[in-house]
């Protein structure tokens, strides 16, 4: 895996982090290659709250996503063609289940991860399935989204609320 340094060097043309207009999403399936481009935005969104959660240690996390990594269930968002974060989703006979959601700072708040979860919530609907996600205890951005988007909250561990949204019967 490269560094997160190189990474901004060698891709900077594949990957370029703009602030111009905001335009509809689309998703691309991830591939092998866009490993060290899930590490930088889960880096650049989670940093900060695991810090303050169990501390960061670059050597740990850079191992954990190496051996978490799948393109299976990954899609990487783009915004006006260029890539603005990432989604995974897993999906089984009952659950719809967002696994992560990250966009980089300069597509948050702009009602496009609403929109991905209001894909993922019309798909259950569809389906007759719940959505359900994780969400950091001191994540309190994105539990009030949630919150406003109708998940309730089932579970919590020390870190960590469970929430779901139940489109069974809509």
């Amino acid at each position: 895996m490269q560094p997160i340094a190189q990474f901004a060097t060698i891709n900077c043309n594949r990957y370029k982090n703009v602030t111009e207009t905001i335009t509809p999403y689309k998703l691309q399936k991830a591939t092998a290659e866009d490993s060290d481009f899930f590490y930088h935005v889960k880096k650049t969104v989670l940093k900060g709250y695991i810090e303050d959660i169990w501390g960061w240690d670059e050597a740990f996390q850079q191992q954990f996503h190496q051996d978490n990594y799948s393109t299976a269930n990954c899609s990487i968002v783009f915004v006006g063609g260029v890539a603005a974060g990432t989604v995974e989703v897993k999906e089984d006979e009952r659950i719809i289940f967002i696994s992560s959601l990250y966009l980089l700072p300069a597509y948050q708040r702009k009602g496009i991860g609403t929109a991905i979860i209001e894909q993922c919530m019309a798909k259950a609907k569809a389906r007759k399935k719940r959505v359900a996600l994780e969400v950091l205890k001191i994540n309190v951005q994105a539990q009030k989204l949630y919150t406003e988007l109708g998940f309730t909250l089932t579970e919590r561990d020390e870190t960590k609320f469970y929430m779901y949204k139940d489109c069974t019967n809509e």
